[in-house]
């Protein structure tokens, strides 16, 4: 009898217990109440121009040119006073090497932000990959002008000066970019054959 006691006792207690547990959540329940929260954490939230920046850099950067471009350019429509917009457009025209887009995008870039040392170095490089050397030392120069503190502008002003075959110049510009990065293997090289062309 005493076992039947605690038999019943078990059971009674058992089906207490499975009143207070919560009930079984259908698998459909489950994939919404999921959704929501993804959408909560914003994961479901329209892309912003950052996002669109993002994607387009990656895209510039795995050569997929024609897709950057378009973002950019519409990244351009949606937000005309962001000059890193035209600068990073530009950057795609150059890898494509249309240069006439290229320096219009960093002509655009530099109207909103003139003083922009960065948009001046990459006009300096386009002007180079055209081989104007003439007007990449100048721009070389007017990047230099406005921020003389990174040593690869130096490097690419000296490159400039090289092809113009003015190598005491060159030789004074991978000076200074020593000076700013004095461990750097490639500007030491770069110097030692200029000067040999000095002597």
């Amino acid at each position: 009898m005493a076992e039947l006691i605690l038999y019943a006792a078990s059971i009674l207690f058992l089906i207490l217990v499975l009143r207070h547990l919560p009930p079984r959540v259908p698998e459909k329940v489950l994939e919404e109440e999921k959704a929501k929260e993804k959408k909560e954490d914003g994961e479901d939230r329209p892309e912003t121009a950052e996002d669109k920046e993002i994607k387009a850099d990656k895209l510039a950067e795995e050569n997929k040119l024609k897709s950057a471009e378009k973002i950019y350019l519409a990244l351009i429509v949606d937000n005309p006073q962001e000059a890193r917009f035209y600068n990073k457009l530009g950057l795609v025209y150059l890898k494509d090497k249309a240069y006439k887009d290229a320096r219009d995008a960093l002509k655009q870039a530099l109207t909103v932000e003139p003083d922009n040392d960065t948009f001046y170095n990459n006009l300096g490089l386009i002007d180079y990959q055209e081989e104007k050397f003439d007007e990449a030392v100048e721009a070389y120069e007017k990047s230099i002008d406005i921020n003389n503190t990174v040593s690869s502008r130096f490097v690419n002003l000296g490159l400039a000066y090289y092809m113009q075959k003015k190598y005491r110049k060159a030789a004074d510009a991978y000076e200074k970019a020593l000076i700013l990065e004095p461990a750097n293997e490639e500007y030491r090289r770069l110097l030692q054959e200029v000067e040999e062309k000095l002597k």
